[in-house]
């Protein structure tokens, strides 16, 4: 096309049949040269189609990056509340187990309380485990913590008397009746 062009430039004087028929052009030109005002308006045509297409495009990409963004923070939104949600759940368990196992705690020191009532058991072997635990409970160290844990956790564990000789019996007591046994 750009060599045609050429051709009819070096001859604005001659028509395209003049050109054909001075044999400067073949009939192909001639009819490549008649199809160049329609292809240049289809090549107008497509330009302009391009450039609506690439528009379209840009606020599609738009769209969807603020879409994105949105759905990123609706997203970041919804963890921040479920981890919310999740530490204070979480809290109020701890807090109700430390609430269990106190109440547990303090019945043991309520049921050894009523056992030191009963003067006439007092040399019975029940009688000396509740004093064996509560002396390893009231002893302030890492033991006591340990014995106030099996007694709240419920373990079935020997009890020694106060003089730390082993007793026949072992000391737990229920948290689920809330009453103290001794086997």
């Amino acid at each position: 096309m750009t060599k045609l062009d050429q051709i009819i430039a070096d001859h604005p004087d001659l028509s395209l049949d003049d050109l054909l028929n001075t044999k400067k052009i073949n009939a192909d030109q001639k009819a490549q040269a008649l199809k160049k005002p329609s292809l240049q308006s289809s090549l107008t045509q497509l330009e302009e189609q391009i450039t609506q297409y690439r528009k379209i495009d840009a606020d599609y990409q738009t769209r969807m990056g603020t879409e994105r963004e949105s759905l990123t923070g609706s997203h970041k939104k919804e963890l921040e509340e479920l981890r919310a949600s999740l530490k204070q759940e979480a809290e109020e368990e701890a807090k109700t187990s430390i609430r269990k196992k106190l109440l547990t705690f303090t019945q043991f020191l309520r049921a050894a309380a009523a056992q030191r009532i009963k003067e006439e058991e007092a040399d019975t072997e029940e009688s000396k485990a509740f004093e064996g635990a509560l002396l390893l409970v009231y002893g302030g160290d890492d033991k006591a913590v340990e014995a106030a844990e099996n007694l709240i956790e419920g373990r079935d564990e020997a009890v020694p008397s106060v003089e730390g000789l082993p007793l026949s019996v072992t000391c737990m007591f229920a948290r689920d009746d809330n009453i103290s046994t001794v086997r």
